[in-house]
């Protein structure tokens, strides 16, 4: 289940519903005939099949971005890695290849495969390295979901931590700093206070996870 901040405006469970189909006809990344949406009390819930977990997470991250969505229940379904004929050593193959020409991704990062789930481990210096291995690997054919176990190296201090992620805020101009809260410890950052939308939201968490030394970012930002 992904929480998500109750927005300002309220509609019927109704209305919504019908707002979450018409942005997945709206995106082209969506297989609208493929999935069912219901909702209760602004919490929606996701069910059919796909062919692929990008297909899955573009459903997501499409009803996440309509307003008044409160909760996502995720129970899409990926068909089987099989289903095409790719086993786990064709999948651990073309994960093995992908984090290899990626110059994003260090050697340091390892993956193996069972069912069709991906686990990556290892270690990587910065989240966005963290983050490029997992994205590469949702996109391969035959994956059907990606545990993303990479250790973050921690190298800087807390109150450098503190500083680097409250000047990030400062900086960008679609984000309300004075409205945020930023607390670091050991690697791991709380933000608190408001935000206007859900892109903010994402903005923010985006700074924290660029500073230098974060391992963790605990997100409790309210929609206001």
């Amino acid at each position: 289940m992904t929480t998500i901040p109750t927005g300002a405006s309220v509609q019927t469970d109704r209305a919504l519903q019908q707002n979450i189909d018409e942005e997945f006809a709206w995106d082209p990344r969506v297989a609208p005939a493929a999935i069912g949406v219901s909702v209760s009390d602004h919490a929606v819930t996701l069910t059919g099949y796909v062919e692929s977990l990008a297909d899955r997470l573009a459903a997501v991250r499409a009803a996440k971005r309509v307003a008044g969505v409160r909760a996502i229940a995720d129970d899409i379904v990926v068909r089987t890695a099989g289903a095409k004929g790719r086993t786990d050593h064709d999948v651990a193959q073309f994960v093995e290849h992908a984090l290899a020409w990626n110059t994003q991704i260090p050697d340091t990062v390892r993956a193996t495969v069972r069912d069709g789930i991906v686990t990556l481990d290892g270690t990587a210096d910065w989240n966005y390295q963290r983050r490029a291995a997992e994205r590469i690997v949702e996109h391969l054919a035959g994956v059907r979901y990606v545990s993303n176990k990479i250790a973050l190296k921690q190298i800087a201090t807390p109150k450098e931590v503190h500083r680097r992620i409250t000047a990030a805020l400062h900086r960008d101009a679609d984000i309300d700093a004075h409205s945020i809260e930023v607390e670091s410890n050991n690697g791991e950052v709380w933000l608190t206070g408001t935000i206007s939308s859900w892109a903010e939201r994402e903005r923010v968490e985006a700074a924290a996870w660029a500073a230098p030394g974060v391992t963790e970012v605990h997100d409790n930002l309210r929609l206001r």
